[in-house]
C-alpha cells in the first residue's frame, strides 16, 4: 500500500507532519504507528523530565516490530529547525550530533521516525561526562527465569540498604530489571561503573550459581548478568516510560520494591499505562532530586 499524504498535527505551539498513521507496528495486537505517536505525545509531561538535556539514541522500526530495525545516533537531515541537537566529539568516533527532546513536539517527531525505543544518556549536555545516576542492569541470560531476576533484584536491594543507598527499580519492559541509584554531580562514569561492579562482584561471590559478571554471553547460561558496563559515557538504556518492540507494546515502568518482593510486577503497555499512573503516580520522581555519594558505598563494598 503506498504511503498516504502526511497529516499535519498541532502539538503545543508546533505544527508538524506525521505519516503512515494506520501502519500496523504490533500485528498481534493491532497497534499502529499512529497509536505509538499518540502515546509519546500524551506521555510527554511525565517522560520529558527524564530526557531533558540528555543526548538520545533511537531504535527505529519503520516496518513494525517484526521488520528491519536500526539505531539512529546522528540527528536526521531535514529535521525541523526548532528541534534541539547536541554535538559530542567522541575521542575514537569523532563528532556525533544527537537529538534532544525538551518539548512534546520533539517526542511526536521522534515517534514519527518509527522510533519505538528511546535511549537517553545518563549524563546531560551541561556536563556530559558526569552521570546523574548509576544503573544496576540485571539481564537474565538464556536459562534464567523472571523469578531469578526478581530474586537477584532483592539481593541488590539488601546490598544497597547495607551501604545506605536508595535504589529505584523499573521493569525493563522485557525480561530485566534496572535499578537507578542517583548520585552527586561530581561523580564520573568511572565512579558509577565501579559502584555497580562492586555490587556485582559481591553478589557473584556469594551467589555464584545465580549471578554472573561474565562478558561472554555463552558462559552466562542460567544466570543473571549484572551489566555494570552500561555505566560508561555514551552507553544508554531504554528510557523510563519508553515503549519496547515486543508483543503487547510493553512500557518500561517504575515498580516498587514491594511489587518485586511479592512477585506482582505488572505488565504495563502503552494502552494500560494511564491506569498505572493514576494508581501510583510517577514512582521515579525522586530520581530527579536525590543525590548520594556512591563512592563511599563503593569503598564499603570493596572492603567486604
Amino acid at each position: 500500500m503506498p504511503p498516504r499524504d502526511p497529516v499535519v498535527v498541532q502539538v503545543g505551539s508546533r505544527q508538524l507532519p506525521v505519516t503512515n498513521l494506520e501502519k500496523v507496528y504490533w500485528p498481534e495486537d493491532g497497534i499502529t504507528k499512529g497509536e505509538l505517536i499518540g502515546y509519546y505525545t500524551r506521555i510527554a509531561p511525565v517522560l520529558l523530565p527524564y530526557l531533558k538535556d540528555r543526548p538520545l539514541v533511537l531504535t527505529r522500526y519503520p516496518e513494525g516490530i517484526h521488520g528491519p530495525w536500526f539505531y539512529t545516533k546522528n540527528a536526521p537531515e531535514g529535521r525541523p529547525g526548532w528541534l534541539r541537537t547536541y554535538t559530542y566529539v567522541h575521542p575514537a568516533a569523532g563528532p556525533t550530533e544527537y537529538l534532544l527532546a525538551d518539548e512534546p513536539a520533539a517526542l511526536t517527531y521522534i515517534a514519527n521516525l518509527g522510533a519505538i525505543e528511546i535511549h537517553p544518556w545518563t549524563g546531560r549536555v551541561q556536563a556530559p561526562e558526569r552521570p546523574d545516576f548509576a544503573i544496576v542492569d540485571l539481564d537474565p541470560a538464556e536459562g534464567a527465569t523472571w523469578e531469578d531476576t526478581r530474586e537477584v533484584a532483592l539481593l541488590v536491594r539488601e546490598v544497597l540498604d547495607a551501604v545506605g543507598i536508595q535504589g529505584f527499580p523499573k521493569w525493563s519492559g522485557a525480561t530485566g530489571i534496572h535499578i537507578y541509584c542517583p548520585c552527586t554531580p561530581d561523580h564520573t562514569y568511572r565512579d558509577t561503573a565501579a559502584f555497580c561492579l562492586a555490587i556485582g562482584r559481591l553478589l557473584a561471590r556469594v551467589h555464584p550459581r545465580r549471578v554472573t559478571l561474565e562478558r561472554q554471553v555463552r558462559k552466562r547460561t542460567g544466570k543473571v548478568y549484572v551489566d555494570y558496563l552500561q555505566n560508561r559515557l555514551g552507553q544508554t538504556i531504554t528510557a523510563v516510560y519508553g515503549v519496547r518492540p515486543r508483543p503487547g507494546a510493553p512500557v518500561s515502568v517504575p515498580v516498587t520494591w514491594e511489587e518485586i518482593a511479592r512477585g506482582t510486577v505488572p505488565f504495563v503497555t502503552l494502552r494500560t499505562i494511564w491506569d498505572r499512573l493514576e494508581q501510583v503516580g510517577d514512582l521515579f520522581a525522586p530520581v530527579l532530586q536525590l543525590r548520594q555519594d556512591l563512592r563511599r558505598a563503593t569503598r564499603q563494598l570493596e572492603g567486604v
